[in-house]
């Protein structure tokens, strides 16, 4: 049996993946957790073998919620789940040590292959993710410095696009004021931008916000 701890904060989401994957022979959600927070929890609670991840999650994030989940325990397998197969989410889920990447747009019969796959230890990434990360290797330089930021410019970038002020990032993100402006100056260099509302600009052109985000702006 292969138990699944599923991470979504849409409670929709999550019913709909868990019941299909319950269907599916072999397969038992064992837990489900709105947060990255609540994952933490939930694991304490639960025996899971491989975690089911949406990177796009309010509060610290999946990108954030896989790191520590990692550092508490680096044999755990986890599936990033995401509207974004391309800019940064990809690449810096992987390098955090994430056993697969799956589109969200992908029918339960690929994400039914990926679970398997990382569960027998082999990694996951899908087709179309794999083919936009080796693009971003070869064109990296081209891409607005996009893929060359950190995950903490990427987590602070997303806040940014969210409409968050310096102070509310700050406590969202458990850093000091201090520290989010000099992110913030630094996404300013990297990204050639003057001002916030270009930075949330570009975070929706590389797919990092959604485009409703510029609302704030």
């Amino acid at each position: 049996m292969i138990r699944i701890l599923l991470v979504d904060d849409q409670r929709l989401v999550r019913r709909c993946v868990s019941a299909r994957l319950n269907a599916v022979e072999g397969f038992e959600v064992v837990a489900e957790a709105a947060s990255g927070e609540e994952a933490r929890e939930a694991l304490r609670r639960h025996a899971a073998d491989i975690i089911l991840m949406d990177l796009n999650m309010p509060g610290i994030g999946g990108l954030e919620a896989t790191r520590r989940l990692l550092a508490l325990d680096p044999g755990l397998r986890v599936i990033g789940l995401s509207m974004y197969v391309s800019g940064p989410f990809p690449r810096q889920f992987l390098r955090l040590g994430g056993a697969g990447y799956v589109s969200k747009n992908a029918d339960t019969g690929e994400l039914v292959a990926a679970i398997r796959k990382v569960h027998a230890g082999e990694c996951f990434i899908s087709a179309d993710v794999a083919r936009n990360i080796a693009v971003s290797g070869v064109l990296g330089s081209r891409r607005n410095g996009i893929d060359a930021l950190s995950r903490r410019e990427v987590q602070v970038l997303q806040q940014i696009a969210n409409g968050l002020s310096p102070e509310e990032i700050a406590a969202q993100l458990s850093l000091s004021v201090k520290t989010v402006a000099h992110h913030r100056r630094l996404l300013l260099r990297k990204l050639e931008a003057h001002n916030d509302v270009q930075l949330a600009t570009i975070a929706r052109d590389q797919g990092i916000a959604d485009s409703d985000t510029l609302g704030a702006y």
